[in-house]
């Protein structure tokens, strides 16, 4: 019955029938208390098995590192072992940062006080950031258009890391010699970021199933941790926008965030300002 003991994991809904009638709408309130409860902790479990399951692979691959570098010969095999061993530690530690993130940005989290962004500001910002990875991939990387009063009252550090994993994904996925372009602006009140590339693309029926934790769609060359794109979904969840992927007129990929008209900032001050 409601009234009968209960433990801590116990999050069975209670029996409404036979409750007498002033505490029907208590019951029913609890009741949907216990099931987003019950949905919150099977994410988390899922999320946390997800996560173990991830790190064993780059755990394993630096053990065997570790062990051929022991094993070397000379120390020309002991460099190379050891030149491994460093890159496994950065895509480990990559991976790490990346959960992390993520696990931030899970329900149940207080989100960091929102203030003006400029979105301007963010382009900016990642094509500074992301100059290096474009010239070592050797593809032009700029912004198409911005409109300078573009903005939104959210979390600037988070919007930051949102349009990072966008641009990263596009430069590793852009062949040599091909294009990535940033834009910001707002369209019909909706104020919006905008990064297309002329990659490969994605299919359409792999669109949707590329923001799932841990998704990477066959036969992709680059290494990554697929968590890139959940990432991106969160963060834009959190301050009301969607994210959207299309195909690109010359055949690579548009993503797309669009924000609501309520989201637009009155007033735009430097996104430093904001993210402190």
């Amino acid at each position: 019955g409601v009234g009968a003991p209960r433990t801590p994991a116990a999050l069975d809904s209670f029996p409404e029938q036979g409750a007498p009638e002033e505490v029907a709408p208590l019951v029913r309130a609890l009741n949907g208390l216990l099931a987003r409860l019950r949905a919150a902790l099977e994410a988390q479990r899922a999320f946390v098995a997800d996560a173990a399951h991830e790190l064993r692979t780059p755990l394993a691959a630096l053990k065997l590192q570790v062990q051929l570098a022991e094993r070397a010969a000379d120390g020309g095999q002991r460099a190379a072992a050891l030149v491994e061993v460093q890159a496994g530690l950065e895509r480990a530690t990559h991976l790490v940062g990346q959960l992390l993130t993520l696990a931030r940005l899970e329900p149940g989290h207080s989100p960091p006080p929102a203030g003006p962004v400029s979105l301007a500001e963010l382009v900016a910002a990642a094509v500074a950031d992301h100059a290096v990875l474009a010239e070592e991939k050797q593809v032009d990387l700029g912004a198409a258009t911005v409109d300078a009063g573009a903005g939104v009252n959210g979390d600037a550090e988070a919007l930051g890391t949102l349009l990072a994993n966008l641009v990263d994904n596009a430069i590793r996925y852009t062949p040599a010699g091909g294009r990535v372009d940033l834009s910001a602006g707002v369209a019909e009140g909706h104020p919006y970021l905008e990064v297309v590339d002329s990659g490969p693309g994605i299919p359409e029926a792999e669109r949707e199933r590329v923001f799932d934790r841990f998704y990477r769609g066959a036969g992709t060359g680059e290494p990554g941790t697929g968590l890139g794109l959940a990432i991106v979904k969160a963060i834009a969840r959190r301050h009301g926008a969607t994210v959207s992927l299309a195909g690109a007129p010359g055949g690579g990929l548009v993503a797309r965030v669009d924000f609501p008209t309520g989201a637009a900032a009155s007033s735009l001050g430097p996104n430093r300002d904001a993210a402190s």
